[in-house]
């Protein structure tokens, strides 16, 4: 027991502001709330502050209460007991966070470009030793640590996938959060911080809305434990985050490329080939795109990999056991597919713990017409490097010139990325509208200047065109046409060839 002659016992209007950072801890930096509590604790006009200028304010404050509090003595977590010392332990954690937020940064630009091999923290002895003289066990002071960089990885990676400032986009952020962290942070932090593989995310959306870039954010966010003796964490995040694109494989190659194959197991197997839930750690996420294209065979043992856990290789009996968490994602209609026995309903509720729906290119700019500009701004970027003010305004302007108030954009976020590519080279952008679609559909059954109709085979090879031109793999249109690949190879080629 410590004597109370040498305890930093917080005054009442301290531990009032203590209390305030311990419950800010809990919420969603993404959130209204946040905002309000900010405003709160600083004593501010909401209109007054940035973001930015806030974060500052607050450090600031959150400085000086701690060093008032330790003017006689250092910190220590074991001078408090009962609730004193569980608002204490937060408070310092925000305050600890903060202290090395922006190096967290700088480790997290650095592990990016390093790649798979973990590299060590460079501050680590700094930050294991502010833990442990403050009274923290080396246990302690290295889940900490693993739970301080993932926030700040999830609020990098979250606020890098999903610009914008629509009242969509802003739900988006929040729900992103939540499915790191859960609505309630504290149960995470207690319960399921390093249990979070049964909780599986599907993502739904359209085309070019943006669910691959999300799915990377969430699967990179997750919790790897820190080691303190190589001062390292136990893998990379980026090598935590493996993904497929299923339309991209016919079924007889997918399962080799989900499950693995033994050597031998069919022929051209040479090699031992370790498929995609084999590559992913117990830390780590996999993501499933295109879910809505398998076949009912391959749903079925994905059904018991979410149930059970584990899968066999092909052509192996031994069976493997998979640690990690499931992200999947589609653009088809799951409950029509449902409906009409195209896609199991017990491997949906498998991958439904969380359904995450992405907003529309359309939905963004009718609730808040300033985020066509800012997406511009952002996607310029990959054109140019550090494009100015002026720049943005000339693009933003001629796309208003060029393209109808009211286009639909059907591609989404890729369109418009497209699109400015296109002005930069062009300067101008002719959008597909829903007229020229209808027109579209109605031409190919119209009879030419002759009077000649097109046959049923001419229209087969005009409808896998299409359908190939919409997903760009032989293998998903002969499974939407339901025809063989060979055949649908051959009837895109003869359309081109009659192109």
């Amino acid at each position: 027991m410590h004597d109370s002659h040498f305890m930093n016992m917080p005054t009442p209007e301290q531990y009032a502001f203590f209390a305030q950072i311990a419950d800010l801890a809990f919420v969603n930096p993404f959130s209204r709330e946040r905002e309000q509590t900010d405003w709160q604790i600083l004593n501010l006009n909401p209109k007054a502050t940035s973001f930015t200028e806030r974060r500052k304010l607050l450090v600031a404050k959150l400085d000086w209460h701690f060093q008032e509090l330790t003017r006689q003595n250092r910190f220590d977590i074991r001078q408090y007991h009962g609730k004193t010392q569980d608002i204490m332990r937060l408070a310092w954690l925000v305050h600890v966070f903060y202290s090395y937020q922006d190096r967290f940064n700088e480790y997290i630009k650095t592990q990016q470009q390093a790649g798979d091999k973990a590299l060590e923290l460079p501050f680590a002895l700094d930050i294991l030793d502010q833990f442990e003289h403050s009274g923290f066990s080396r246990q302690q002071a290295t889940h900490f640590i693993a739970l301080l960089f993932q926030l700040q990885r999830a609020f990098t990676f979250i606020d890098d996938a999903v610009s914008g400032t629509s009242e969509a986009i802003f739900e988006l952020r929040k729900r992103l959060w939540n499915n790191i962290f859960t609505f309630n942070p504290e149960w995470y932090l207690n319960y399921l911080c390093n249990r979070m593989e049964d909780f599986s995310l599907l993502l739904l959306g359209e085309t070019g809305t943006g669910k691959s870039l999300v799915a990377k954010a969430i699967g990179c966010s997750g919790y790897i434990p820190f080691d303190a003796t190589s001062r390292r964490f136990v893998e990379s995040f980026t090598a935590s985050f493996k993904a497929i694109n299923l339309s991209q494989f016919s079924t007889g190659v997918l399962e080799s490329e989900l499950f693995g194959h033994k050597k031998g197991a069919f022929t051209g197997a040479i090699d031992n080939h370790p498929g995609l839930f084999s590559k992913c750690s117990r830390h780590g996420s996999v993501f499933i795109d295109e879910i809505g294209d398998i076949e009912i065979p391959i749903q079925v043992k994905l059904l018991n990999v979410l149930q059970d856990r584990c899968y066999s290789p092909v052509g192996s009996q031994e069976q493997h056991r998979f640690e990690g968490r499931v992200i999947s994602a589609t653009n088809r209609p799951l409950e029509q597919l449902m409906e009409t026995g195209q896609f199991r309903a017990d491997f949906y509720y498998r991958l439904c713990s969380d359904v995450i729906t992405m907003p529309s290119l359309r939905q963004r700019i009718s609730e808040n017409r300033t985020e066509l500009r800012e997406l511009i701004a952002g996607l310029l970027q990959r054109v140019i490097e550090s494009p100015d003010e002026d720049l943005i305004d000339r693009i933003d302007a001629r796309i208003h010139k060029v393209v109808a108030k009211d286009y639909h954009w059907p591609g989404n976020v890729r369109e418009l990325e497209q699109c400015i590519r296109r002005i930069c080279l062009t300067g101008t952008y002719q959008g597909q509208t829903l007229t020229a679609e209808k027109q579209a559909n109605n031409a190919i059954f119209q009879a030419d200047a002759k009077g000649n109709y097109l046959s049923a085979q001419q229209l087969l090879q005009t409808y896998c065109r299409f359908l190939y031109d919409q997903h760009h793999s032989f293998e998903t249109v002969a499974r939407i046409a339901n025809l063989d690949r060979r055949t649908v190879k051959k009837y895109i080629d003869l359309e081109a060839f009659r192109s």
